[in-house]
């Protein structure tokens, strides 16, 4: 079914990987605020292209949301959640071409944004070019939504989303990310994590002075690490009074669907250089944490001198940032509250906690209808069924959209994809059957 456009796919490979391209040259980093605009204006065009009405959203201080769709009359709607914004590059000197120069090397596409996400985002717009171009008619209806602040916590999503909730009504979703396991087997993610992301700060002197100083004055950096070791013991649990209050726990389906999931434990031991995971985790215990707990994580410190050799300093000043992913029960601002609460009871008063961003867990269930779709097509296309994860470890906006649309994380990444570091890269073999599961995926929708 729909041969002419799997291989319209095929026979345009070269010019779908060339639209990657030119939206990887877009060096459209969130943190930044860069080449943002310029990316909305492109990937709207390359929606307008594939066929689909379209329509930029302005979000008060934020990146627009594009938005495409094409109604067909079908009886059941297909809606994708992307983004076109990307991680700094840095550091760039460990990269082994420029990050938004992509090139092709050994069979792969390396570039910044490739995996995460602009390698899935095009992959998905060019199945429907696909159809477009050989006059066959869709089997179901398209929506599209695409912003420009995933990587820094969606933080004006929330606002297009109050406007709009009746355009994200669908049958099924695909969201953002997805790949192959270290085994090459396609693996689907069905939730995300909640994140809480805030820096610490601390101020103790009008600035830095003569290290010998430090028998009379006060360290910065040394209250921040004393702050800091209040929050997690030495058995890796987070110390804040009430953090773990109203966690909801893996439900028994959740926990019956971990027994089949291989976390390749060994394997994983090897690509990270570990002897043994945090505490000695091992077979359920390790997937029970790996999916359902909560985490507390320092990002990275910063005082002081960093340059080479040696400087004798009192640092005047000292930051962390801290993200803390979140399980379902779980609120960011809550978790704020507690943070606060928590340090001034041990009279870190003057240690400032800068709030960045936050949202909570969300999940579809592992027994949806639509996962079953989702697996069928993959089925079809790749040729075993998916390991299907109750939820993934990070984290994403997945919960402005769970009431309204089942969603399902596929894509065309890898275990080697590398998202958010150097060398990030993507199998072209993997891009191209990327798309023929999009059509497959909207062919077994359709039968449903």
């Amino acid at each position: 079914m729909f041969e002419s456009v799997t291989t319209f796919i095929d026979d345009n490979l070269d010019n779908s990987i060339e639209a990657l391209k030119k939206l990887v040259r877009i060096p459209t980093v969130a943190a930044k605020g860069e080449g943002l605009s310029e990316a909305a204006d492109l990937v709207e065009k390359m929606l307008q292209d594939a066929g689909l009405e379209t329509k930029q959203h302005e979000i008060t201080g934020g990146a627009p949301v594009v938005t495409g769709w094409k109604d067909v009359g079908a009886k059941r709607t297909l809606l994708f959640y992307d983004h076109y914004d990307v991680q700094p590059a840095e550091p760039f000197d460990l990269w082994d071409s420029p990050p938004f120069e992509p090139e092709i090397r050994n069979g792969r596409l390396w570039g910044r944004g490739v995996a995460d996400n602009k390698g899935d985002a095009t992959s998905r717009i060019w199945a429907l070019k696909a159809f477009k171009e050989t006059r066959t008619n869709l089997p179901v209806n398209i929506k599209f939504v695409l912003e420009g602040e995933e990587e820094i916590g969606s933080l004006h999503l929330p606002e297009y989303i109050e406007k709009n909730k009746d355009f994200l009504k669908a049958d099924g979703g695909i969201w953002e990310f997805g790949g192959a396991d270290i085994n090459g087997i396609q693996e689907a993610w069905l939730g995300l994590k909640g994140v809480f992301f805030v820096e610490l700060e601390v101020v103790r002197l009008s600035r830095d002075v003569h290290s010998s100083m430090a028998c009379t004055l006060p360290s910065a950096a040394y209250r921040l690490v004393w702050a800091l070791n209040s929050l997690k013991n030495m058995d890796s649990k987070i110390t804040i009074d009430g953090f773990y209050d109203g966690i909801k726990p893996l439900t028994e389906v959740e926990l019956k669907a971990l027994e089949k999931i291989d976390l390749n434990e060994e394997k994983l031991k090897k690509e990270f250089a570990i002897d043994e995971y945090l505490n000695g985790l091992t077979g359920q215990a390790l997937k029970e944490a790996y999916y359902g707990e909560p985490t507390c994580n320092i990002c990275g410190i910063t005082t002081g001198y960093q340059g080479k050799g040696s400087m004798t300093v009192l640092p005047a000043r000292a930051t962390v940032k801290i993200d803390f992913r979140l399980v379902e029960g779980m609120h960011p601002d809550d978790i704020h509250k507690k943070l606060r609460k928590h340090l001034d009871s041990l009279g870190f008063t003057d240690v400032k906690v800068i709030y960045f961003e936050g949202y909570p867990a969300a999940k579809t269930p592992v027994d949806h209808p639509f996962v079953k779709i989702v697996n069928a097509a993959n089925k079809r296309t790749h040729g075993h069924d998916l390991v299907v994860h109750p939820t993934s470890p990070g984290s994403g906006p997945l919960y402005l959209f769970n009431e309204y649309v089942p969603m399902v994380s596929v894509g065309c990444s890898d275990f080697l994809g590398k998202a958010h570091s150097p060398n990030e890269s993507i199998s072209l073999e993997n891009f191209r059957k990327a798309q023929h599961r999009i059509v497959t995926i909207m062919d077994e929708m359709s039968r449903w």
